[in-house]
């Protein structure tokens, strides 16, 4: 049985991952910063690692910061695993300038917004679709997902070219042996498909080489966040417990790598790029640490 359905998984495979654009607006923070948040990774095809181009520190109130999506104006709309609201944080003015409740508390790890939508993903795998979230009466549907609250989903991704939604599961499903899978949720019909339509191996030699301890084979990977790049079309994985950064192609194989400095993002959990790809990283802060956002000129 396990058989057929990794057949049909790969054969799913085949649908393509192509350049998405979500018509972000400019970036025009001008502030820069002295240290270097993602470390140069000792795997082969390493990336050149820049100086983040900003760095802000996050009020209380988004210290278990989650998802992350950047809006036009430079506002950075932001969820966080606790409550069930959209904050609205202006990057020039460092300041959250509006609180858009959709629901109740939650664990809530995603945020894509399409138009003048937002769709929140929450960690047992529900898609929640706040339509035309800023116009002062919001109303959150739920859509029910083929996910199950152990696979603890934490990444989702807006693919322009197929309308549909991309979703990262970090937990392990037994159905995939030594494989993780991403979802995709259909915007045409609000539907997802059974089967995970990119598998990603977990014996690909850039996880194993890593040199890193873990409870288990299947803790090589544990997606945090999930994005495309505007310019590249490439998928990034971001992975706050092993501190990757990493980008996979349509069929799963890993193309880069790098490692993530802990001492700078205590526990990464976001990820987004502007219109002309450059990358922001959310972070959650710690009891006595606020979060933080760190923005580079460009991903790996």
């Amino acid at each position: 049985m396990k058989t057929n359905i990794i057949s049909t998984f790969i054969l799913a495979t085949a649908v393509g991952m192509a350049a998405c654009n979500t018509n972000l607006g400019d970036e025009t923070v001008t502030e820069t910063a002295s240290f270097a948040g993602l470390a140069a990774s000792t795997l082969p095809d390493k990336a050149d690692i820049v100086s983040p181009a900003a760095k802000w520190e996050l009020p209380k109130e988004l210290r278990e910061i989650s998802g992350i999506a950047l809006l036009p104006g430079n506002i950075m709309a932001g969820v966080q695993d606790e409550e069930g609201i959209i904050y609205l944080y202006d990057l020039s003015k460092k300041a959250i300038v509006d609180k858009i409740s959709f629901g109740k508390p939650g664990d809530y790890e995603g945020i894509v917004v399409v138009g003048g939508d937002a769709f929140i993903l929450r960690s047992d795998g529900a898609i929640l679709e706040v339509a035309d979230f800023r116009n002062g009466k919001p109303k959150a549907i739920e859509h029910e997902t083929v996910l199950a609250s152990s696979q603890n989903t934490e990444g989702m991704a807006y693919d322009k070219a197929g309308n549909r939604l991309l979703i990262a599961c970090k937990g392990h499903d037994e159905r995939l042996g030594n494989n993780k899978g991403i979802y995709a949720f259909t915007l045409a019909d609000k539907t997802m498909h059974a089967n995970p339509v990119i598998i990603i191996p977990l014996d690909q030699s850039k996880l194993a080489d890593s040199g890193k301890k873990r409870k288990n084979k299947y803790d090589v990977l544990q997606p945090s966040s999930l994005e495309i790049h505007p310019l590249t079309g490439e998928l990034y994985l971001l992975d706050a417990k092993n501190f990757y950064l990493l980008t996979i192609d349509k069929k799963g194989t890993i193309k880069k790598l790098v490692n993530l400095d802990k001492s700078l993002l205590r526990q990464p959990e976001g990820l987004t790029f502007g219109s002309n790809g450059e990358m922001y990283i959310a972070s959650e802060g710690s009891k006595k640490g606020n979060g933080v956002l760190l923005k580079y000129a460009a991903g790996i």
